[in-house]
C-alpha cells in the first residue's frame, strides 16, 4: 500500500508544471545581452569668467562639456575645463541641492543680478569625481579639495550667466553649509 501511495504521489508530481524561475527582467534587471546605450548629451558650452573670484581663480574661458551616463545606474555628468588648465570631472547628483532636513538656502549662495528670486529646484548639484590642478596654479583649485559643485543658470536676452558654488567636505548635506562653502564664481556667455 505504501508503494502504491508513493507511486500515485510521484505520478501527480510529474503531472504538475515545473516551477518557473523568474527572468532577470522580471526581477527588475536589464537584459544582460543588450548593450547599454547612454542617452545623448548636449554640446559643450563656453563661458567667460566675469566675477572677481572667477577671474582670480579661473581666468579666461570655461568649457562645460556634458558627459553621458557610464552605466544604467549612474547619472550623466559634466567636465568643467577652465582656461588655466584647472579641470573638474563630475557626476550629476539629481536632487542633491535639496537633500537633508534643512537644505541650503540657495538665495544666500547665489544672487541673480536682476533681483529675481533663486529657484532652488533649478540648482544642479554635482559630485566631483576628479580634480586636476596644474602645478604652479597661483590660487590652486576652488577649495583645498573640491568635493561638490552647485550650478545655477540665469538667462537674459542675449546672455546666459552661470553661477558655480564650490564646496569641500566628505558628505553632503553638511551640518552647516557655511563651513564647507569655498566660494561662488560667475561666468557669462554673451550671444
Amino acid at each position: 500500500m505504501r508503494i502504491a501511495i508513493a507511486a500515485v504521489l510521484l505520478a501527480l508530481t510529474a503531472c504538475q508544471p515545473a516551477a518557473k524561475e523568474p527572468t532577470p527582467e522580471e526581477l527588475g534587471q536589464d537584459d544582460p545581452n543588450v548593450p547599454f546605450k547612454p542617452a545623448p548629451v548636449g554640446p559643450p558650452r563656453t563661458y567667460e569668467a566675469t566675477s572677481k573670484t572667477a577671474m582670480s581663480f579661473t581666468p579666461g574661458v570655461l568649457t562645460l562639456t556634458p558627459t553621458p551616463q557610464r552605466s544604467e545606474n549612474l547619472p550623466s555628468g559634466a567636465v568643467f575645463a577652465f582656461g588655466n588648465g584647472y579641470i573638474l570631472e563630475t557626476t550629476l547628483s539629481p536632487g542633491g541641492a535639496m537633500m537633508g532636513q534643512n537644505p541650503p538656502d540657495w538665495s544666500k549662495i547665489f544672487v541673480d543680478p536682476s533681483g529675481a528670486a533663486i529657484d532652488a529646484e533649478k540648482v544642479e548639484f554635482y559630485d566631483v569625481d576628479k580634480e586636476t590642478i596644474p602645478p604652479g596654479l597661483p590660487n590652486g583649485g576652488f577649495c583645498k579639495t573640491t568635493s561638490f559643485l552647485a550650478t545655477y543658470v540665469m538667462k537674459s536676452p542675449g546672455a546666459e550667466d552661470l553661477m558655480i558654488a564650490a564646496f569641500e567636505g566628505d558628505t553632503w548635506p553638511p551640518a552647516n553649509v557655511d563651513t564647507v562653502l569655498c566660494g561662488t564664481f560667475m561666468y557669462s556667455n554673451v550671444h
